[in-house]
């Protein structure tokens, strides 16, 4: 997976043989052992699902242990108690966190100390009103508007027709054709990247973009967070409401609709033509499926495979939930009449 030098600059790529002496250095309580089978130079990071030859990934969360046998990437950061299921063609960091091991090559090698020199490229169509700050090396289509006291990043593409409301900030952001971006919009923030071992709190680095496909709406502010490795995705035709957080690495499919104050976790994937309650909440990682709808204050905890009408938390279909209310309902009618 390739990290965009439009927003990062350039790797400053280290041998592998090098890196591994600063995570010995800087984490000789957390080091373990390496298995160096090819010694190349480290550039590139991704997830262990989308990983490519030469890629550096981790594996600490349970739901991606399926792809540690066939994973045919660079180098593997993982923990001593996976080392019986490895396979003989990657390279092996081991360590007692992964996470944070990945998180301090990943900051080395991206050090997010990037100033772009390029040349904006902004439309005489363009109408940006008074108050907006534009960053260096952007792209504005033509008829787009930016509103009042909006803040546009360095290096961020805005495509023809997109109309961003007043006090809106973009950073490390593609938006497409024909979007509507209402006021106070928060679009490429860092994500909730905070992880915890036994040395405290330390903060994973975010290097990846948020896209934003053709037709999308995005309601008052709503916050968007960038990817950490890869991109956060909104598909065309996505209509996202007021209050609504979309959490790094979330990816939304064609058509799906979100009402407000719903909440989506980091890296879930959720299907096109979806339907989103009002005050939602999604855990991580999940998948939800094309088609289902979801009504107002569910709360997903688990992959949703059949797309149905779903409610309740933890999120059961309607059907189901509405039985378990009017048990419960009786049940407690009849206690408080035989306590009466």
């Amino acid at each position: 997976m390739i990290i965009d030098e439009r927003f990062y600059g350039k790797a400053r790529p280290l041998k592998l043989s090098n890196l591994i002496k600063k995570i010995k250095t800087n984490f000789p309580k957390l080091y373990h052992s390496e298995i160096l089978n090819n010694d190349f130079f480290v550039s590139n990071f991704s997830t262990i699902d989308k990983a490519l030859q030469n890629d550096v990934v981790f594996l600490e969360n349970k739901k991606y242990f399926k792809y540690l046998k066939d994973c045919n990437c660079g180098c593997m950061i993982i923990t001593p108690d996976h080392l019986q299921s490895i396979n003989k063609n990657n390279s092996y960091i081991v360590t007692q966190s992964p996470r944070r091991v990945f998180a301090f090559c990943l900051e080395l090698i991206y050090p997010n100390k990037f100033e772009t020199n390029g040349k904006s490229l902004i439309s005489p169509n363009a109408k940006i009103k008074n108050g907006a700050v534009l960053g260096k090396n952007i792209e504005i289509g033509k008829q787009v508007i930016i509103g009042e006291n909006t803040v546009i990043g360095d290096g961020v593409i805005i495509q023809d027709g997109t109309e961003i409301g007043s006090n809106c900030s973009i950073n490390y952001s593609t938006i497409g054709e024909n979007c509507i971006i209402y006021p106070g919009v928060r679009i490429g923030t860092t994500g909730f990247g905070f992880n915890f071992d036994n040395d405290g709190v330390y903060k994973f680095p975010h290097r990846g973009r948020v896209i934003i496909k053709d037709n999308v709406e995005i309601g008052a502010n709503s916050t968007i967070d960038r990817g950490s490795i890869g991109d956060t995705k909104i598909s065309n035709f996505v209509m996202i409401d007021n209050l609504v957080h979309i959490a790094h690495n979330v990816s939304i499919g064609e058509g799906s609709v979100i009402c407000g104050q719903s909440g989506v976790a980091g890296s879930t994937h959720i299907g096109q033509n979806v339907v989103i309650g009002a005050q939602v909440g999604i855990s991580g990682h999940l998948h939800i499926k094309s088609g289902t709808i979801l009504s107002a204050r569910s709360g997903v905890t688990k992959d949703i495979i059949k797309a149905e009408l779903m409610g309740g938390f933890p999120a059961i279909p309607i059907k189901e939930f509405r039985k378990q209310k009017a048990i419960l309902s009786r049940l407690t009618k009849n206690k408080i009449r035989k306590t009466s």
